[in-house]
């Protein structure tokens, strides 16, 4: 590649053959031709490297690299966006895609002409569809903090209306996502990553669908362990999401400085815990919630009630 691209896609791979193709050829036929696709293997087939060897062939922004031995989730999209960086250290933008997804061929360029258009936002992401074995596809509800100039205010906007794993494959800006520390071994890490993001930018949410998402299996944390930790579980994962989120903002902030020169890491230590309070108001809210519908105080969710949030 002669110049450098403006954007990294990090696609963490495993195993999905038999959508990689579909997946490669919606990213390469991106209207926005600025990009690098750098594939990072983790369970390395021959199939798959026979795919990618393939598109490399016809498309020099391809990267792939194999892991050598197995990462777990957290390891590989972490070193999906380490390699990036590496090999193109001035680009501006990162995106995490996945081997088994389809994009519109307008989604870079949108997403990027958001982040070049607004300068205070960090993180841009689409409207996006689910896509069901049965086919059924349904357009998830979205959520924005642009013009929120209050870091509190994001934070607190974020406990009720973030879906962290529609925004976490949104458009980053690198340096932004690197200060943010990028994947670590938490829970939810998808949530813990976009909010320490949202410390220290705003997000804009593009109304277009230009996004279809395969929706693989039931949402669970021993799902997430499972697929996280290849070796040895830690321990820390088993206390409750929440406070392994603040530790990591803690650290990061109030410990590391790394909100500097936006904010010191007083500020830091305040931000932290206040996202720890709004999330365990909003949970005690939802536990209510859920307790007077069970026991007839409330019209029951989907019933045209007050109080009722419909999502399409």
């Amino acid at each position: 590649m002669t110049t450098s691209p403006r954007v990294v896609l990090g696609m963490p791979a495993y195993n999905r053959p038999d959508t990689l193709p579909r997946a490669l050829e919606t990213l390469l036929s991106q209207t926005y031709a600025s990009f690098a696709i750098v594939v990072v293997d983790d369970k390395p087939l021959p199939e798959v490297r026979a795919i990618i060897e393939t598109y490399q062939a016809l498309d020099h922004r391809l990267v792939y690299e194999p892991n050598h031995e197995r990462l777990g989730m957290i390891g590989n999209w972490k070193k999906a966006f380490d390699r990036g960086r590496e090999l193109f250290p001035q680009s501006e933008f990162f995106a995490w895609v996945s081997d088994h997804d389809i994009w519109h061929p307008r989604w870079l360029e949108v997403l990027v002409d958001a982040l070049d258009r607004h300068p205070d936002v960090v993180l841009a992401y689409p409207r996006m569809e689910r896509v069901y074995k049965n086919h059924r596809r349904a357009v998830r509800r979205h959520f924005q903090t642009l013009g929120m100039t209050s870091p509190l205010d994001r934070l607190r906007a974020s406990g009720y209306g973030m879906t962290a794993g529609n925004c976490v494959y949104g458009l980053f800006r690198s340096d932004v996502l690197a200060r943010a520390g990028v994947f670590r071994a938490v829970l939810a890490p998808d949530r813990q990553i976009v909010i320490q993001c949202l410390v220290l930018g705003q997000t804009i949410h593009v109304a277009d669908v230009l996004w279809y998402r395969e929706v693989a299996g039931m949402f669970s944390y021993g799902r997430q362990r499972r697929m996280f930790f290849p070796g040895r579980i830690p321990l820390h994962t088993f206390l409750p999401v929440t406070l392994q989120h603040f530790g990591v903002m803690a650290w990061d902030f109030a410990v590391r400085g790394r909100g500097r020169p936006a904010f010191g890491r007083a500020a830091g230590l305040f931000y932290a815990a206040a996202n720890l309070w709004y999330l365990v108001k909003r949970d005690v809210s939802k536990g209510w919630i859920e307790f007077a519908r069970k026991h007839g105080l409330m019209a029951p969710k989907n019933s045209g009630g007050a109080g009722d949030t419909a999502e399409a």
